[in-house]
């Protein structure tokens, strides 16, 4: 477990530095009349994120140095790690097809067969989590932005 926390850690830092040094300062844009930087809210994510799997990279490799736990070890379980990827492929391959249909009513479903995949079976929990996010985004970018509040 505390080589899994390792480098799952240690991937989280690295996101936060690429996201950190490289997408918010090419893709966050930029608005002259803001109250608020629009690169502010990620930088302030990106750091947390490098803190936060710091801290838990750190308390492993500190529980595997004591431990003398190998770091890299030479039996891996490819069964597991194909079966950790399949969610990324599913949103991969949703998000290319949601680049040919309206995003907004296709979110709700794309929830809703992630829960359905992932083994949820309660009716009302698949609705709920699949339905509010869409109707919410729906309010904020239909009349929010049509009152000229966002």
């Amino acid at each position: 477990m505390q080589r899994a926390d390792f480098w799952s850690g240690l991937a989280v830092v690295v996101f936060g530095f690429v996201a950190l040094l490289w997408a918010i300062p090419n893709y966050a844009g930029s608005n002259p009349f803001a109250q608020m930087p629009p690169e502010l809210l990620p930088n302030i994510a990106a750091i947390i994120m490098i803190v936060c799997g710091g801290v838990v990279a750190g308390k492993a490799l500190v529980i595997m140095l004591r431990e003398k736990i190998a770091i890299v070890s030479k039996d891996v379980d490819w069964v597991a790690i194909g079966w950790a990827l399949w969610p990324f492929l599913y949103v991969a391959v949703a998000i290319w097809f949601m680049s040919f249909i309206k995003i907004t009513w296709f979110g709700a479903f794309l929830i809703a067969g992630m829960l359905i995949l992932l083994g949820e079976r309660r009716w009302y929990l698949i609705l709920g989590c699949s339905l509010v996010p869409v109707a919410m985004l729906y309010f904020l970018s239909v009349y929010m932005m049509r009152v000229g509040v966002v």
